[in-house]
């Protein structure tokens, strides 16, 4: 494949339209395709022959080196200069999509540009080819987003990984620009209230969070900003880093908190708040079972989902343990600016009804 096609494109804004893309590669309709049996080869041949179209005539111009940042290190579009990637669909009663290492319906920034401009799992595009296995033809195309194939077929299934979220030293930076050196998103909706801070001294961090004790982010914000940023979080020898900063926090916040409250962990770390803690001094945040990228019910978390937990994640000066700056948002705004990765590699599914590609053969369309 041309190494090209392996570079994003000079900006996000030069990427072909769908429609256009779903145009030029009409030409593929009744091209000889044979298909060897084996899977990776077949992909690859694929890639190419896909690969080879989008670089005749007009195309993107390849980004310059330094001028952007691939952030994951496994999981981004295989032709990134048109950010999409490519599948074979044979024959079957249905068509197994199959998404490595990202949750492609979801926020989770893959290349971040110097400019501040960023693309997401959630904006590639997906070009199937329809092949008949008996003539080696190819006999159909199709574009297809994520959103559309979820709103159509339903939602990519959630794979069993330990999840990781990756702040590039890039995005770390913009954070520590940001005024006061804070990431804030408010939450979506009204939750709590501003004097329920006055109730939380007979709370514990477990209790499961209520109307009469949660506290707007906006007000958390406060906090962090008067008693967290410019602090130095140096642990005890019987406490690691992360339980030092719940304990710090949650006394800020009034509670009275217990060493044995601090061991008994679990999700959120501080549940009466439905607020999870971090600290960061390396580019990857451990997230555990939980993760933003997925939306789950939260046991025992009111109507919170893994999607409207809060989040606090502290950076931390690796060397001086000192509060720089830190990130304060539901945990849907999370890969907005950051990236969602497993500790091993995973896979996201979702089945397309063979029918669907059947009813356009012979044409190369975009999200029928």
């Amino acid at each position: 494949m041309d190494k090209r096609l392996g570079i994003p494109p000079q900006s996000k804004s030069s990427l072909t339209s769908a429609n256009d893309l779903t145009a030029k590669l009409e030409c593929l309709i009744g091209a000889p395709f044979t298909l060897t049996g084996k899977s990776r080869t077949d992909g690859s041949n694929l890639r190419k022959l896909v690969g080879k179209v989008l670089l005749e005539g007009s195309h993107p111009d390849v980004a310059t080196k330094g001028s952007y940042e691939i952030v994951p290190p496994k999981g981004t579009p295989k032709i990134l200069l048109e950010y999409i990637d490519t599948y074979i669909v044979t024959t079957g009663s249905s068509y197994n999509l199959q998404v490595w290492n990202r949750n492609p319906a979801s926020e989770s920034v893959q290349v971040q540009y110097a400019n501040g401009d960023n693309l997401q799992s959630g904006e590639v595009r997906f070009v199937l080819a329809k092949v008949c296995p008996e003539n080696h033809v190819i006999t159909a195309v199709a574009v297809l987003t994520p959103d559309y194939i979820v709103d159509r077929f339903g939602k990519f299934g959630k794979p069993t990984v330990k999840h990781q979220l990756i702040i590039s030293a890039s995005a770390r930076q913009s954070v520590l620009d940001m005024p006061n050196g804070i990431l804030f998103y408010d939450d979506d909706s009204n939750v709590g209230n501003i004097s329920n801070i006055n109730n939380l001294s007979e709370k514990s961090i477990h209790d499961e969070p209520r109307q009469d004790t949660l506290v707007p982010l906006s007000h958390i914000r406060s906090i962090v900003e008067e008693k967290l940023i410019g602090l130095e979080v140096k642990p005890a020898a019987t406490k690691n880093r992360g339980q030092m900063l719940e304990e710090i926090f949650s006394s800020a916040m009034g509670y009275s908190i217990s060493d044995q409250e601090l061991l008994a962990g679990g999700y959120p770390d501080i549940r009466n708040q439905a607020l999870e803690v971090k600290i960061q001094d390396s580019p990857t945040v451990d997230l555990g079972k939980y993760s933003p990228e997925f939306e789950d019910v939260v046991p025992d978390c009111g109507n919170f989902t893994t999607r409207t937990m809060r989040y606090l994640i502290a950076l931390t000066n690796p060397e001086t343990n000192i509060i720089e700056g830190a990130i304060l948002c539901p945990g849907n705004k999370l890969g907005l600016h950051f990236t969602y990765v497993g500790d091993k590699s995973y896979k996201c599914q979702r089945s397309i009804p063979m029918d669907f590609f059947e009813s356009f053969n012979g044409k190369s369309v975009f999200n029928p």
